[in-house]
């Protein structure tokens, strides 16, 4: 029998975790508000930015097509468009101010992503003395592949009074489409929209000592960019090792909301294994070397590791114990822990309804443009323009947004519980010794948005 003391310890610990949910919903509402309140913005103290795309190369329609977007968001402040590759890869992208390709001959303590970082920082530096730019007050702009800034992401990243900032990641490009694997693996996506929720918001925005960064969307000023450099003995995570090195050599923090950089979960259940595995062996390799980050963030970020894993263990082994009467607690107790489940199941809830919403969905599932010489007069023309409007708007894409709010909460076990197997595969399956990339495009996204068709280069 378990004796009362060791039932009333258990009882106790099992609460404890029990109402972390309702924590991180009190530090979702407070990192909010200071992302409305708190997030300073001075366009007028940064004179230029400089937006880069930085791939190996694989994936060049989609690359045009991020270009091509920003393109058409006509910003108003001076930029320009970098694209880095790797060699022998196609190179005659259009609209770019630059393409840069790293020699395979250079080399650094970083490889692959990040020795192409440290590359082009470099360049940039010399750029920059040559055209007479305060590093200071020139922005940089990182986007990946298959990542796009919205417009208002674009304009608060640049006007963010940071030395570094970013706001959230949103799957929402081609999100829940493709079949139904590609929906379930744009719902395992929803914790990462939940951790920029909870966690970047308030230790990016509030406390500047960031638990999570991402590369998408990473916005910084070349001279952070100078001070803190990408010259790390890392093969992935070079987000989280710059993110966190600037923050302990004194560079501000700052986090936005209110814009989204927008990305696309991997199309297979091989990939997302592929690109967690990177992510996670990149976090471990930083956690325990001082040589890539200091013992503070590493510390931070390991505790964090174990706070996961115990909460869901111990929630796990507490409901079933509650389950069968192992274990009882008090009515009021009860009313707690009820509340902090629906915290919880709520906090995916959002998730799913943000990553649902935003231009990409708007633009897929919306009215589409009808051509007004198909029909007799105009009054015909109008009222089938109104009944498109009413079909696609009003029903698709509102139906397809409460649809996946609905399955976002139901998956809640399967998003929350995805990160514990994906530790125990990539450490059964051990350290990848290069930055492996997975593939970005889909047959589905040729289906996708009728006002920005799928590009083909030749």
């Amino acid at each position: 029998m378990i004796s009362s003391t060791l039932l009333l310890v258990l009882r106790w610990t099992l609460l404890a975790f029990f109402l972390l949910p309702a924590v991180e919903a009190a530090m979702m509402i407070l990192g909010a508000s200071w992302a409305h309140f708190g997030y300073a913005q001075t366009p007028e103290k940064f004179q230029h930015l400089i937006i880069q795309i930085t791939t190996v190369g694989k994936e060049p329609e989609l690359v045009q097509r991020t270009v091509d977007k920003i393109r058409s968001y006509n910003l108003t402040m001076p930029y320009e468009i970098w694209v880095a590759i790797e060699p022998d890869h196609f190179d005659k992208y259009t609209d770019v101010e630059r393409v840069i390709v790293v020699p395979a001959s250079y080399s650094c303590r970083a490889i692959d992503k990040a020795r192409a970082l440290e590359y082009t920082r470099r360049l940039r530096k010399r750029y920059l003395a040559t055209c007479g730019l305060d590093p200071a007050r020139v922005k940089l702009l990182l986007v990946d592949d298959d990542t796009l800034p919205s417009h208002s992401y674009v304009r608060k990243a640049f006007a963010g009074d940071y030395d570094v900032c970013q706001g959230p990641t949103v799957p929402n490009r081609w999100y829940g489409t493709g079949g139904f694997k590609h929906f379930i693996l744009s719902h395992i996506d929803n914790i990462r929209t939940r951790n920029c929720l909870v966690y970047c918001s308030c230790t990016q925005g509030i406390t500047q000592k960031p638990l999570f960064v991402h590369g998408e969307g990473l916005c910084m000023t070349c001279r952070a960019e100078s001070i803190v450099t990408w010259d790390k003995p890392i093969v992935a995570s070079d987000d989280f090792v710059f993110g966190t090195t600037a923050a302990h050599k004194g560079l501000s923090w700052g986090y936005f909301q209110g814009a989204a950089i927008q990305l696309v979960s991997p199309w297979s259940f091989r990939e997302i294994l592929k690109q967690r595995r990177r992510w996670t062996w990149g976090n471990f390799d930083a956690i325990r070397s001082r040589e890539i980050i200091p013992q503070a963030p590493a510390v931070f970020r390991g505790f964090k590791y174990c706070l996961t894993l115990a909460s869901i263990i111990s929630c796990t082994t507490g409901v079933v114990l509650l389950g069968f009467g192992v274990v009882k607690v008090p009515l009021q107790a009860c009313y707690v822990f009820w509340g902090s489940l629906v915290c919880w199941v709520a906090s995916y809830g959002l998730t799913g309804w943000i990553n649902s919403g935003g231009e990409p969905n708007r633009e897929r599932l919306g009215p589409r443009n009808i051509e007004r010489d198909n029909y007799n007069n105009l009054l015909t023309y109008r009222l089938a323009s109104f009944a498109n409007l009413f079909r696609r708007a009003r029903i698709n894409y509102w139906t397809f947004r409460v649809f996946q709010t609905i399955s976002a909460m139901v998956l809640a076990p399967i998003t929350a519980l995805t990160p514990i197997f994906v530790i125990t595969y990539s450490v059964l399956k051990g350290r990848p010794t290069r930055f492996e990339v997975i593939a970005k495009s889909n047959s589905a996204m040729d289906r996708g948005s009728p006002t920005q068709p799928y590009v083909t280069i030749r």
